[in-house]
């Protein structure tokens, strides 16, 4: 299954398991009640007591609120814990007070009817999943201390407008802002140094791309480069050239930097890259053909999914592995050429192309993955079927031949038929230099026919006269 929906559902689904669908909202009640001296509820909220203050721990998934208490039975409010608010359905803003100086992981996710968030004054870190799947969260104010933005703290948050992020900001993490397609306008502040894989993969509107005065950055004609140029991170998906010609100081496309370009109609690819980063391509429906030059080693999972476009794809002999569901839904590709030298073609590699009827699998491959060629899929890639009138041509005791089994694939062995071929063209030389043979002893005997026998009584003839002359003489 595509790592993104699988990521997507299991957000969703983890999330959801905190809301009574049946149950009706609840109105806020702030009376009171303890278990004990570090555990109290209110009816909307419950706490754990620290050394620091309380903690938020849980929330009643029905309740609707715009604001979090600063203060309870004297203490201040200092934390929420992971998960704390995750599934609350009916939170559609909130304010965050400033005595919060720390949220838990996927504090919020799943709270699908969430629309804004003011963060805390003193917050310094967005955690993990904090926001993920808040299909709805179009704006969040950040707070002028954050720092670091974690691993999917926005997944997903389908309805984000473009982020004013803080000076203070110094990383942003993998997979943070990735499928926030309303998101036109990346401004990225001087502060920043790290920016993680994917951060901004799938977001389908980004028009313009900006890096003033970074150190370790630069925005060159709405693309985002580290300052080296050694690696390209992020392509605006408007206004790009037809015809791409990625810079030769390029060693690196990181994942997700061309995705959703769908002006894209070919790519070029000098020798400098070395690889091609996950889903770095995916969605460019209209990228027709990639100009792979030798020094790409390897090619990453997702990286021209869903490129219906695409009809041919010949790769370098340099290239060592193709990544899972690299090639996924490539629904018009016709031909691969695979070189000698690749070692790994990994799950669901081709699935997906019902128009790939033929590849050529070489003995370098010792590794195919489940689904790699021959099948078709449905959208999430959950189901498969072969794909009618594919064929295999492999060697004989490879892997491939074994994929091709286990599959129950259509596949022809090639050196069995060279070997095939190979007997016949003896076989016909030895026939050929036989009849050579042939007609030159034929042509031999013309030159030298055998003597007469006239001949030969001639010469006896002679012999008797001459020893006849002989005794007269005497």
């Amino acid at each position: 299954m595509n790592l993104k929906a699988i990521l997507s559902k299991f957000l969703c689904t983890s999330a959801a398991v905190l809301v009574t669908a049946s149950a009706a909202p609840a109105i806020v009640s702030f009376a009171v009640s303890t278990t004990d001296d570090s555990e109290l509820t209110d009816g909307t909220f419950s706490y754990e007591l620290g050394d620091k203050g309380y903690t938020i721990i849980d929330c009643e998934p029905t309740a609707i609120f715009t604001e979090i208490p600063e203060m309870r039975n004297g203490y201040a409010i200092v934390a929420i814990g992971d998960q704390a608010f995750a599934g609350c359905e009916y939170i559609t803003d909130i304010t965050i007070p400033d005595t919060v100086k720390e949220i838990g992981q996927y504090s919020f996710a799943g709270c699908s009817s969430l629309k804004s968030v003011r963060l805390p004054s003193n917050l310094k870190e967005i955690p993990n999943g904090a926001f993920a799947g808040c299909d709805l969260l179009t704006t969040v104010e950040f707070s002028d201390k954050i720092e670091k933005i974690g691993i999917r703290s926005f997944l997903n948050c389908s309805a984000l407008e473009s982020p004013r992020f803080p000076d203070t900001l110094t990383s942003i993490g993998d997979y943070a802002f990735q499928s926030c397609y309303s998101i036109t306008e990346l401004d990225l502040p001087s502060s920043l140094t790290s920016i993680g894989e994917l951060a901004f993969g799938d977001c389908a509107s980004i028009e313009t791309i900006t890096a003033e005065s970074n150190p370790k950055f630069i925005a060159e004609d709405n693309i985002l480069y580290s300052k080296d140029k050694k690696t390209l991170y992020r392509a605006a998906v408007k206004g790009l050239d037809e015809n791409f010609y990625i810079p030769d100081t390029v060693s690196v496309v990181a994942g997700g930097a061309f995705s959703y370009c769908t002006e894209l109609s070919a790519v070029f690819i000098p020798s400098s890259v070395t690889e091609v980063g996950e889903a770095a391509f995916n969605f460019c429906t209209g990228l027709k053909s990639v100009d792979f030059s030798a020094g790409l080693t390897q090619i990453a999972p997702f990286a021209f999914e869903h490129c219906t476009a695409l009809t041919t794809v010949s790769f370098p002999t340099t290239l060592t592995s193709v990544g899972a569901y690299s090639f996924f839904d490539c629904a018009s590709l016709e031909k691969v050429l695979i070189p000698e030298g690749v070692t790994l073609i990994d799950e669901g590699a081709f699935t997906a192309c019902p128009k790939l009827l033929n590849v050529v699998v070489p003995s370098s491959a010792a590794t195919i993955g489940d689904y790699a060629f021959g099948f078709t899929a449905n959208s999430d890639g959950s189901a498969f079927e072969p794909v009618s009138g594919f064929s295999m041509s492999v060697n004989s005791g490879t892997a491939a031949e074994k994929y091709a089994k286990k599959s129950d694939l259509e596949y022809n062995v090639m050196d069995v038929n060279i070997k095939k071929i190979a007997f016949i063209i003896i076989g016909v030389a030895a026939l050929l230099a036989a009849a050579v043979f042939a007609v030159v002893l034929m042509h031999r005997g013309k030159k030298n026919p055998a003597p007469r026998q006239e001949d030969d009584a001639e010469d006896e003839n002679y012999s008797i006269l001459s020893d006849s002359e002989e005794n007269d003489e005497k």
